[in-house]
């Protein structure tokens, strides 16, 4: 099974998405998990040309105008919205639940600052409930959040942190149950998914976040195979984030 993570920013820009979509469908995932994905003009453009493309199997929160998430396989999957039961306000179309056989997906994009704390404290408890279950479980998607001292460009070298992640203390409990699919693959490198969009000049350097992440359970994680960033749908100004690419040898299957 091949995963696809990408952050349209603000919804995807009516013009570009169908570039956006066409490199996304270059690297033949079986899933797709696009946060802040909107119900709007173009959310409709991206559904319905995934669905095109055989992505047919859809879940997401498609009556919300804000930013959500949206996930597409090309097999059937049981979908859950809004799994840990968020309010009104709490962001309850951070994340979505999808249930393959044998393994269970979860495509977030958690808001920023410390917004997100319900999310991932409840994403905690999701990755210890799997882990007592031995079960098979990832999540992936947009975090806003991470490691300070590595995940941010300009903390690189320093011992004295220029910026931080508000939930930095919440990321690292994450990491005592579940490991982050990139890092596990890449333990000595450095890159960044995410720079603030610049049109029609270069972005300034140091001013990267690695935002993007995938975490897989202790049952699932020997399945990894890689964790790679594409980075040129920034480069080439598709969105402000790059896409993440899992793949796991096991197969998608209908539950």
């Amino acid at each position: 099974m091949r995963i696809l993570a990408l952050n349209l920013r603000s919804g995807g820009n009516r013009t570009t998405i169908g570039s956006l979509i066409r490199r996304c469908l270059g690297h033949r995932p079986d899933v797709l998990a696009l946060s802040e994905f909107r119900s709007s003009a173009t959310g409709a453009v991206v559904r319905d040309g995934l669905a095109a493309a055989g992505y047919a199997h859809q879940a997401g929160s498609v009556a919300h105008a804000g930013n959500g998430v949206l996930l597409a396989a090309t097999s059937k999957f049981a979908s859950l919205l809004n799994p840990f039961g968020m309010s009104d306000d709490e962001y309850p179309n951070a994340i979505v639940e999808g249930r393959f056989k044998g393994l269970t997906v979860y495509a977030v994009y958690l808001p920023g600052q410390d917004r997100k704390r319900p999310h991932l404290r409840c994403l905690i408890a999701a990755a210890q409930r799997a882990n007592e279950r031995n079960a098979a479980a990832i999540a992936i998607g947009d975090f806003n959040s991470g490691r300070n001292e590595t995940d941010i460009e300009i903390n690189l070298g320093r011992t004295r942190l220029r910026d931080e992640f508000s939930t930095a203390d919440l990321y690292e409990e994450l990491e005592r149950y579940w490991t982050e699919a990139w890092l596990c693959r890449h333990p000595r490198a450095t890159e960044f998914s995410w720079y603030p969009f610049r049109t029609g000049r270069s972005v300034a350097q140091s001013n990267g976040w690695r935002l993007d992440k995938a975490f897989l359970s202790p049952a699932l994680l020997p399945h990894l195979r890689r964790a790679d960033y594409d980075h040129g749908f920034r480069s080439e100004g598709l969105t402000d984030h790059s896409a993440l690419i899992v793949e796991l040898d096991v197969e998608p299957v209908v539950p």
